[in-house]
């Protein structure tokens, strides 16, 4: 990539990552500081100063660094069924140990869970909640299971409340031109985004790269340098040489393995090329609306993993039509169930693979050379 790319990657993830360990032991940090899950609306946070911390995302980095498997093993001595997320048993792993690959996040001062992602999130942020002794928020997306104009009035105010709470907290208030700035920020993190994933079909372009490098629009989409980014990165990947057109294209349906090199199971998919994925469309909001509070209904009561089974299927056979794949791989995560079941129906031949996306040790890779085997077999 190039050094322009580079410099702005680098400069946000010191951003994101200066205060770790440096205050997690203790010393107070210049502002208040959230836990907050991946659907969060964060341009709220962002505007108000308030420093927000993901602790799905640091999971999917201390895997990354190898370092998961001691950290699950502690969490299960410390009661945390292996059975639970892996997101969940990695992070507590790191906090009991006082370990992690960029040390400890500063401690929070609120913790902040959706249900607009999954239902495990709010129980894991409940017992955080009891371990610092700090206030929790929980905030309700109904997603498309209540009409839209009662939802959009029951979500208004649900963050109307949540930025009177956070002005409390944070002693500062809120701007609602700056709040507007925020979600703008957003919604060009978002469209340049969608550029990076459009070049994927075509261009022979690893997977590791999209799977790695949306973290920015997870974890800082609106902050200014993320839609930067992804420009930059849209531009020289539309430079990249073409797929090889012998090669089956083949759709990845699930998390991303952060235990894996690569990310996905390149050692077993010889002969395919991977030419989409539906979680590299997972945050792809949409900020549409009239003023701020449509714009973050939209964007955060309509999340993926909150719609109805058959939009969920339909959006999965529209990504999977769009992408040319002509064959699946779909993960049976053991951590995140709502998310397989979404991989029903997709219209083309698949294999389901028992996995997850932080414990290596769940896979059967023999298991899972003969299952893929054995779909290539019969596309031929």
């Amino acid at each position: 990539m190039a050094d322009s790319y580079l410099k702005y990657v680098a400069s946000s993830m010191r951003s994101y990552y200066k205060d770790f360990s440096k205050y997690a032991k203790g010393r107070a940090p210049e502002c208040k500081v959230a836990w907050v899950t991946s659907f969060t609306p964060v341009e709220i946070l962002d505007c108000l100063g308030i420093e927000y911390i993901y602790p799905e995302s640091y999971a999917a980095v201390i895997a990354a660094s190898g370092k998961e498997q001691a950290l699950l093993e502690e969490s299960d001595r410390q009661g945390l069924s292996l059975n639970c997320c892996s997101y969940s048993c990695c992070f507590e792993g790191c906090l009991a140990t006082e370990s992690g690959p960029r040390g400890l996040p500063p401690k929070p001062d609120v913790l902040i869970a959706t249900n607009n992602q999954c239902n495990t999130l709010p129980g894991w942020w409940n017992t955080l909640a009891k371990k610092y002794n700090v206030p929790l928020i929980i905030l309700d997306y109904p997603g498309e299971f209540t009409s839209p104009e009662i939802a959009a009035s029951y979500v208004k105010e649900q963050h109307q409340e949540f930025i009177s709470r956070m002005e409390e907290l944070s002693g500062n208030k809120l701007d609602m031109d700056d709040l507007k700035a925020a979600i703008g920020r957003s919604k060009a993190s978002v469209e340049a985004w969608k550029r990076v994933i459009s070049c994927f079909k075509d261009k022979d372009i690893p997977p590791t790269l999209l799977f790695d490098n949306i973290n920015f629009l997870i974890t800082a989409r609106c902050k200014e340098d993320t839609a930067t980014i992804y420009n930059l990165m849209a531009d020289e990947l539309a430079q990249s040489p073409d797929k090889d057109p012998s090669l089956m294209p083949l759709f990845w349906i699930g998390y991303p393995l952060w235990y894996h090199p690569d990310r996905y199971l390149s050692e077993v998919t010889e002969g395919f090329a991977v030419v989409g994925s539906n979680y590299i469309n997972w945050w792809n909001l949409d900020y549409s609306g009239s003023d701020v509070w449509e714009s973050l209904f939209n964007a955060y009561n309509y999340t993926f993993l909150n719609l109805k089974q058959e939009t969920k299927t339909a959006r999965l056979q529209a990504l999977i039509e769009s992408s040319g794949a002509k064959c699946a791989i779909s993960c049976r995560n053991k951590s995140c169930k709502c998310d397989f079941v979404s991989a029903k129906d997709v219209g083309i031949v698949q294999t389901e693979l028992e996995i997850d996306m932080i414990d290596r040790e769940y896979l059967d890779l023999d298991r899972a050379k003969s299952l893929i085997a054995v779909m290539k077999e019969s596309l031929n």
